[in-house]
């Protein structure tokens, strides 16, 4: 497998992961703050990401943005969509060349798309970690986001 398919695939990993937490969240017996606040986080830092292949300064920036349940839901089919066209337009050679951007306190960084890439994805699998254990604090059933289970799902 190379490069590109195994990002495609993680991508896809992480698009069925976000869903499972979608449920997780539904399961919560009385809204509770801090799940969907990770979760939202995710979100937006995902968002945040892919505008700064546009705009190494995207306007606009939150990585903390408050999102609802509803916000949330539409997101998750927006962001992997976008991602998957940004994943068609990248080639392996692409995959090792900088990224130019400037954080949220407009420092100037340069990271190579494939690591960019790899970041995204474990941020997500990390915040998705902290979604489940404030799930089942609030009394909820925490989603099962183990990429294993993912394969396991799939055949």
């Amino acid at each position: 497998m190379d490069s590109m398919e195994s990002f495609r695939q993680l991508f896809e990993y992480d698009h069925w992961a976000n869903g499972e937490v979608m449920t997780s969240l539904a399961s919560i017996p009385e809204q509770v703050e801090k799940p969907l606040r990770l979760f939202a986080h995710v979100l937006a830092a995902q968002r945040l990401w892919l505008a700064r292949f546009a705009n190494p300064n995207p306007p606009n920036a939150k990585p903390w943005a408050s999102l609802t349940l509803e916000e949330c839901h539409d997101a998750i089919s927006n962001l992997h969509e976008h991602w998957l066209a940004l994943l068609d337009r990248l080639t392996t050679e692409r995959l090792v060349q900088d990224l130019t951007y400037r954080t949220t306190q407009g420092i100037e960084f340069k990271t190579p798309i494939r690591d960019v890439l790899t970041h995204l994805l474990m941020h997500s699998a990390y915040h998705r970690g902290q979604v489940a254990a404030a799930v089942r604090k609030a009394g909820g059933k925490p989603a099962a986001t183990d990429y294993v289970a993912y394969l396991r799902g799939k055949k």
